[in-house]
């Protein structure tokens, strides 16, 4: 009796399959290592040719953040950016000369490194910081000058009030100074009721019973959020290769979409200021150095003050101003002979003390005057 035949067709054919397979597999697995590998050596080729350094970044979300892109700034786990510390020369969003110390500190000059202690440490916003001037031409280095005491200038542009104070609390231990200068703008009012702008995000205090309570610190390093940029762009911004190809074939109007944004936690901000008023009288109380709260303002503020918004803003720093009298500190209030020069030449005012958005030099030196006024009543001396 004949055995019956083994079915090798059958089998054959199943190994053949398994071939098959195995190669299609292999092939696919070389084609992902080679286009992987050529746009290693491509990312590597534009970033050597552009001079870009190969750490970790995100080429969309610096844009979408207004410090990473036009600002010298670096992180900080308390208040989110400080000025780049060491950083000198004209590469900034003014192309004025910005010189800044080992402790983000702005200079008087550049050849002139901020002394330690100092008699006067100025906190505050681009005011304060002096957004569009050279360093000899801010109010804090003028007010240097007219002293003839080493004074600092901590304030750091985009800064909301919140932010300005805790920068006081952190250096007044440090620096020892006499005097502490806390300029605001009403703008810096509203900011503390951010936990992200301009793209990048910063602390902020909310108001549990009464009390100022810290929150979002560190503020995330993700300029701006994932959320806000999309998975896409989120995981492509790292990869100096597509941003490069994306500038060179026009589609910034997608890669670079929504601008700089922002994010509002509450409505809070005039009480979150008010209490900042207390918490610096108890860092005078604590230091020693004497606290001189000043109104500065946008020239809006004094060109016009009938509109809503100005209006707005007059009221709010007028409030904010009786906080601070009411917690027991020193005010300045810079309107009525920012208004006086005003009066006395409309045609010719703004293009005298600002520039676009910022006090040029001159405008800078009226404040530096009314502050110099202020710190001699404030401390004594003539």
């Amino acid at each position: 009796m004949k055995e019956a035949p083994v079915p090798m067709a059958r089998n054959r054919t199943l190994k053949q399959s398994g071939v098959k397979k195995s190669g299609a597999l292999g092939r696919l697995v070389t084609i992902v290592v080679t286009v992987g590998l050529t746009l290693g050596v491509l990312e590597a080729l534009v970033r050597t040719m552009d001079g870009v350094a190969f750490a970790p970044r995100s080429f969309v979300a610096d844009k979408l953040s207004l410090f990473a892109s036009a600002y010298p700034s670096v992180y900080d786990p308390l208040l989110g950016y400080v000025p780049k510390p060491k950083f000198s020369g004209t590469a900034n969003a003014w192309n004025t000369e910005v010189t800044i110390d080992r402790l983000s500190l702005r200079q008087n000059a550049a050849d002139t490194p901020t002394p330690d202690p100092v008699a006067v440490l100025a906190v505050g916003d681009s005011y304060t910081f002096g957004d569009e001037v050279s360093d000899s031409e801010t109010w804090p280095a003028q007010l240097d000058g007219l002293l003839g005491q080493p004074v600092a200038n901590a304030g750091v542009f985009g800064y909301g009030l919140d932010q300005a104070v805790l920068r006081a609390e952190r250096l007044v231990p440090e620096l020892e100074p006499w005097a502490l200068v806390v300029s605001f703008i009403y703008g810096d009012v509203r900011r503390t009721q951010l936990i992200q702008r301009t793209g990048v995000e910063k602390p902020y205090f909310d108001v549990v019973d009464g009390a100022l309570v810290l929150r979002n610190v560190p503020p995330s390093r993700n300029r701006p959020r994932i959320e806000q940029m999309g998975v896409v762009r989120a995981a492509l911004g790292y990869s100096y290769l597509v941003d490069w190809t994306a500038r060179r074939l026009g589609a910034t109007e997608w890669w670079y979409a929504g601008g700089f944004p922002q994010v509002k936690v509450h409505d809070d901000g005039p009480t979150v200021a008010c209490l900042l008023m207390r918490r610096l009288k108890a860092l005078e109380e604590k230091t020693g150095s004497k606290v001189l709260v000043v109104a500065q303002y946008l020239s809006r503020n004094i060109t016009d003050l009938v509109s809503p918004k100005s209006v707005e803003e007059l009221t709010g720093s007028e409030r904010l101003l009786a906080c601070a009298q009411q917690a027991g500190l020193a005010t300045l209030d810079t309107l009525s002979s920012l208004r006086a020069l005003y009066d006395a030449d409309p045609a010719g005012f703004y293009s005298k003390y600002f520039l676009v958005a910022h006090m040029s030099k001159a405008g800078n030196r009226v404040v530096a005057e009314g502050v110099a006024d202020a710190l001699v009543e404030l401390l004594g001396g003539e």
